[in-house]
């Protein structure tokens, strides 16, 4: 069984290098080129990705490339993509993506402190909130979620039950799953039936696809298993515990309304950080924007997707899954692999870095558990639940 389980975890860690390598190899080049195959394709598609970044100017100084064939570097850069990387940089739509980011993971721990009091918990206890960030701290480093046995250890030590903290975490999960799959539906919905049926389809594809490829912390899926997607999926996504604490919530209309609206305001304003995010990275002054003509509701669609896609952390950070599931998901809104690449990138960086800022703030106000140990815990919870199935 332990076998299994380190099996598992390094093909996590390993499935998130063969996702990136794809976006970079495969995708990002072909924008570009005939053929991702091709070198001048790859060269090309590559810096370009570089010059969106603005750092080829970093790259030169370093001597890994060199602008117009001066200078030393592997690679030659010729001045268009200078100009592509010295675009006016948007300072204001930056300083609004990392305030609309960070207010959206403050929202999804203020929700947590009132599942926690709705389940029993005294709204005095201390550390509702920081547990949240440890939690998410965690899964930054460590496959398949255990952050989630953190925020409980957390919450543990500051003297909440351990049944209870279990249950405030999985409900926590459970509106994020509310808020993503409402404004996905309000989504398509505003496209109508038409618009609709297209990014509809590829959203059941991805998320099967994604479910599918990886592998389950310790367990053995038989190929029969794997053809009956749909209850795969279900299974993946602790289908029956989820309707079960739905009907929870449900005993408590009007906390369950307030809770849900809480889910789809953050989310609404994290997807307002990306869209941000994207403007900064433009240059509007330059007459240069990334995705110009991408709807603001088509964006939200994408992000919804992509987030679903990494509800399940099957890999650190959902390095790899929410990045391969945006670039398709903006393909089929007509956007290249290499726009695409860039965007989801740098949401990824702008989550993910104010998540290790939220994470490193928690670590140095101390009384945490130990990352080491949590994750030892983790990995022992998964394979004695792995023994019990199996049995």
């Amino acid at each position: 069984m332990s076998e299994r389980m380190g099996l598992s975890v390094a093909w996590s860690y390993g499935f998130a290098v063969l996702l990136l390598a794809f976006i970079f190899l495969i995708l990002v080049p072909d924008a570009d080129g005939p053929s991702p195959w091709d070198a001048q394709a790859f060269r090309s598609g590559t810096l370009e990705l570089f010059a969106n970044f603005r750092i080829l100017d970093d790259l030169a100084d370093l001597s890994i490339v060199k602008v117009a064939d001066i200078g030393d570097g592997w690679l030659d850069v010729d001045l268009k993509l200078i100009a592509v990387s010295d675009r006016r940089f948007g300072w204001a739509p930056f300083y609004l993506a990392l305030i609309f980011v960070s207010v959206a993971l403050l929202l999804r721990g203020i929700r947590q402190r009132l599942v926690a009091t709705h389940l029993g918990v005294d709204p005095s206890a201390r550390g509702q909130i920081s547990s949240y960030f440890f939690g998410r701290g965690l899964n930054l480093f460590f496959p398949f979620g255990p952050g989630e046995t953190g925020t409980v250890q957390f919450l543990v030590n500051d003297g909440v039950p351990e049944e209870t903290a279990a249950n405030v975490v999985f409900h926590n999960r459970l509106l994020e799953v509310y808020g993503i799959v409402l404004l996905l539906v309000g989504g398509l919905a505003y496209l109508g039936w038409e618009g609709a049926i297209v990014p509809a389809f590829w959203t059941v594809v991805l998320l099967v696809a994604v479910v599918s490829l990886t592998r389950p912390l310790g367990q053995a899926t038989t190929a029969a298993s794997r053809w009956n997607v749909f209850a795969y999926v279900w299974a993946a996504f602790n289908g029956p515990a989820l309707a079960k604490a739905t009907r929870r919530l449900m005993q408590s209309p009007g906390f369950m309304v307030s809770v849900v609206l809480i889910s789809l305001v953050a989310l609404g304003i994290e997807i307002l950080g990306y869209w941000c995010i994207k403007q900064a990275f433009s240059s509007p002054m330059d007459d240069y924007v990334l995705m110009k003509d991408l709807g603001f509701i088509q964006f939200v669609i994408v992000i919804t997707v992509a987030n679903m896609a990494r509800v399940l952390p099957y890999t650190f950070a959902s390095v790899g899954v929410y990045e391969l599931v945006s670039v398709v998901m903006f393909r089929v809104f007509d956007e290249g692999y290499l726009t695409g690449a860039t965007v989801s990138l740098l949401d990824s960086i702008l989550i993910n870095g104010l998540s290790l800022v939220a994470f490193v703030i928690v670590l140095w106000l101390g009384r945490c558990p130990s990352v080491f140990e949590t994750w030892r815990v983790f990995f022992s919870q998964s394979s004695a639940q792995t023994e019990a199935a199996a049995s």
